[in-house]
């Protein structure tokens, strides 16, 4: 996929798992890795009853309403930004993304001391409303999977970058970030919640959340911000 371009074909060369992933709409991506390219596709039918057989046999177990279905093969009709997978102001939660990726220790320590003390809080409350006044649409979050893939990036982050110390086993006996990191995830969380789903904090809730990112990284820029 990191070669493919717009008017190519991508198949299967068996028709066995792991099969095509095919998502009905950008928000609905399940994106687990970072950086990425997002296209849109046109789906080829199967080409032999063999083919067909197993991607029936694949397909009946997808529950209605998940919003994607498998395919042996696609052809690359569009590409698209991957910011369209992470809500209206993607572009904004793109930006949180890359610094997750890049994320050293004193950087963490950073947005560890800068986190406002009520961000949480003011996190929680903006969830709360996303659950209160959206309608069910099958999205995991306000801003799509860019919740979990951020907590991925900081996770990659910490472990490449933190030395031995940047993980402890917690009294269930799974592993955790350590400090900075877990709070440098907190605040960059609560960034990406404040920057890319503007409509849910009321502007002094906002701003709490966006604390720490603005005493590290500075003003998001407008060009970045279409909420």
């Amino acid at each position: 996929m990191r070669t493919v371009q717009v008017g190519g074909r991508v198949r299967l060369p068996e028709a066995r798992p792991p099969w095509l992933v095919v998502y009905q709409s950008p928000g609905r991506v399940l994106v687990n890795r970072w950086p990425g390219r997002l296209f849109a596709v046109r789906i080829r039918p199967a080409a032999t009853a063999g083919e067909r057989a197993a991607l029936a046999e694949v397909t009946v177990r997808i529950l209605p309403g998940a919003g994607y279905t498998n395919a042996m093969a696609v052809d690359l009709v569009q590409e698209l930004s991957p910011a369209l997978m992470f809500g209206t102001d993607g572009d904004a939660v793109v930006r949180v993304l890359d610094i997750a990726r890049d994320l050293d220790e004193p950087s963490a320590h950073r947005l560890a001391r800068a986190r406002h003390p009520g961000a949480g809080d003011a996190c929680r409350a903006a969830w709360q409303r996303w659950r209160d006044e959206t309608p069910p649409c099958g999205l995991g979050s306000p801003i799509g999977s860019g919740f979990g893939l951020l907590h991925r990036l900081v996770s990659d982050s910490a472990r490449a970058r933190g030395g031995p110390g940047a993980w402890v086993v917690d009294g269930e006996g799974e592993e955790e970030a350590a400090e900075p990191w877990k709070s440098a995830y907190s605040a960059l969380r609560e960034a990406a919640m404040a920057y890319g789903a503007p409509d849910l904090p009321d502007s002094d809730s906002g701003m709490v959340m966006a604390a720490a990112w603005m005493e590290v990284y500075g003003h998001m820029p407008d060009y970045l911000l279409k909420g």
